[in-house]
């Protein structure tokens, strides 16, 4: 996509909750993250200005303003739309709204879409969306932000390079939700290591929860087992993910902030074998600056022939491994294989 640089790009939010502006009122992520919202990242950037944002809330709406300085302010995100002469939309409302305010978005000519995840509410739903966006020329993002996070960019790199070896075992732990924590999960996996083939899964504390912790298995491309652990939210947070290869084990752990590594060597202990033991962290890696990043990669996109990092197709192949691990749970546990063909179930996410 090339629109031609312009002096700056105008934005808007739809959606004014935590993730749209609220985080970066919390100090203590503003300490370990830096900027974490839509509003916050905008604001940073000399390219864009946020000009409007829409809410149904008449509350969340005028602290949003007032916080933010944006005085053009709707209830109603058509009424926006029709107003304002807006570049790029951030959807930070419901995932069960995102396909409506999308379509919306097309008709009035809006050339980026960054959007929340999940990307919608069902597959069906999802498929349309990225329907749309291509058939408008829009470059559509969906925020599994640690695509952009240095971590998980250098660990790519690391493991495509083949110093991990052949990858045999991963594990990883969760909490908050197959849905709400699930996709970043999941889109983290499929960026390390290609498309999941099978899901077996079953229900942590039974489907009828809003958004449940599940626990699974899946195989990915080149045979990767990866077992799917939740955990409490309630006991402690965690997003954690151990990574076995033949030529060494990786852990990243406290949710991005510390990477472990383990080399093997030859046995005090067993003649013949070797032995993991602990190495130096074979990663460098920044203080994320994930939402600054994705920003920078918006207007890439605006001006030159740059595509999203994390795309629409991506959204997708996230929600779908969400969906079958509710529709083998729902079946009894039984291996579910990827693509799905039925693309009609409804998630539900926190």
């Amino acid at each position: 996509m090339i629109m031609g640089q312009r002096e700056k790009y105008r934005a808007a939010i739809i959606g004014c909750g935590r993730i749209a502006g609220d985080f970066d009122d919390d100090p203590l992520m503003r300490q370990n993250y830096g900027i974490s919202t839509h509003a916050g990242a905008y604001a940073d950037n000399p390219g864009i200005d946020l000009i409007a944002a829409a809410d149904l809330s008449p509350d969340k709406l005028d602290k949003f303003g007032r916080r933010w300085g944006v005085s053009r302010l709707y209830k109603d995100h058509k009424e926006l739309l029709a107003k304002e002469n807006i570049d790029v939309l951030s959807i930070c409302a419901w995932n069960t709204t995102h396909l409506e305010i999308l379509e919306e978005a097309a008709k009035r000519g809006v050339k980026v879409i960054f959007c929340e995840k999940p990307i919608s509410d069902s597959l069906i739903n999802a498929d349309k969306m990225v329907h749309i966006a291509n058939h408008n020329n829009i470059a559509l993002f969906v925020n599994h932000r640690r695509r952009w996070d240095d971590l998980y960019i250098k660990l790519k790199g690391y493991i495509k390079q083949g110093h991990l070896g052949n990858i045999g075992q991963v594990s990883c732990y969760y909490n908050a939700g197959i849905a709400n924590t699930g996709c970043h999960m999941f889109d983290a996996l499929r960026m390390l290591f290609g498309d999941a083939k099978t899901v077996t899964a079953w229900y942590k504390g039974g489907p009828d929860q809003k958004d449940p912790d599940m626990d699974g298995y899946m195989i990915f491309e080149n045979n990767i087992s990866v077992c799917v652990q939740s955990m409490d939210i309630k006991d402690y947070l965690v997003f954690e993910f151990d990574i076995y290869g033949s030529k060494g084990r990786i852990r990243i752990e406290n949710n991005g902030f510390n990477l472990s590594h383990w080399r093997p060597v030859e046995s005090r202990r067993y003649k013949g074998l070797n032995e993991l033991m602990p190495a130096q962290a074979p990663i460098v890696f920044s203080r994320p600056a994930m939402f600054k990043n994705a920003v920078n990669n918006i207007i890439d996109c605006l001006n030159t022939k740059a595509q999203p990092v994390c795309s629409g197709d991506d959204g997708v192949k996230a929600l779908e491994i969400i969906s079958a691990f509710h529709l083998s749970a729902q079946a009894g546990n039984k291996t579910v294989g990827l693509p799905l063909k039925d693309r009609t179930y409804t998630i539900e996410s926190k």
